[in-house]
């Protein structure tokens, strides 16, 4: 992908300037020159087609991996007995064992497109797909797991929140930081939610409702039915 995402680049500048060199000559229509554009494009469309496929195949593995690695950001607790939570910039082995395998996963991702020297564009585009596919997957996850069950406490929810600030913290310190912050941004909103104390919830719920109705709301209501007597 990197190779032909390169030479697309390099076929796109030679038919800028073969273009631009027919123009300043008079030479637009010649035939000769016409038919050698008609097999640029054709060249450019089949690269294309190359790199866009090779990224589909790339993302597809990489998100079958994600898919059973990810749960462990729900379920797993950092603060186990005796361990320090690492802070920003923190190698992969000092973080805690449930998000290591995810955090593996973007690691030799990340790896693999530096050794390939792989477009920025590209490398951006990768890790935006990698980064929706992880939000929407524990986002959906946290939704179903809340159905029928009391999944939804405020000790499971602190530990979420602390996981999912540990892999931003250490995607910031691997130059991902702006990426994962825009697409796990659902995710980390609804995680901010379940970690407000239902106690506080309910202050703010009583607060907001008016204690005593105003007179204009009480004559807006309808009268309840009656059947008039004969």
């Amino acid at each position: 992908m990197a190779n032909t995402t390169e030479l697309l680049s390099f076929v796109q500048e030679k038919v800028l300037e073969m273009e631009k060199e027919a123009d300043q000559e008079g030479l637009s229509s010649d035939p000769q020159l016409c038919n050698d554009l008609e097999l640029c494009d054709e060249a450019m469309a089949l690269l294309d087609e190359v790199i866009m496929c090779t990224f589909q195949q790339s993302v597809y593995y990489l998100t079958k991996t994600l898919y059973s690695t990810l749960p462990a950001l729900l379920d797993s607790n950092p603060f186990t007995a005796g361990a320090d939570l690492p802070g920003p910039g923190a190698e992969l082995g000092a973080m805690p064992p449930g998000l290591r395998p995810t955090l593996g996963v973007f690691q030799a991702a990340l790896e693999l497109t530096s050794q390939c020297e792989l477009h920025p564009d590209l490398v951006s585009q990768t890790f935006g797909y990698l980064f929706f596919f992880s939000n929407a997957s524990l986002l959906n996850s946290l939704m179903e797991r809340g159905q029928g069950r009391p999944f939804y406490q405020w000790s499971r929810a602190v530990q979420i929140r602390t996981n999912l600030d540990l892999v931003l913290d250490w995607l910031q310190g691997a130059g991902l930081g702006d990426i994962a912050t825009e697409f796990f941004r659902k995710l980390s909103i609804a995680v901010n939610l379940l970690c407000v104390p239902r106690t506080s919830l309910l202050r703010t719920t009583r607060r907001s409702e008016p204690r005593n109705p105003a007179p204009d709301s009480v004559s807006a209501c309808p009268r309840p039915f009656s059947e008039s007597r004969a």
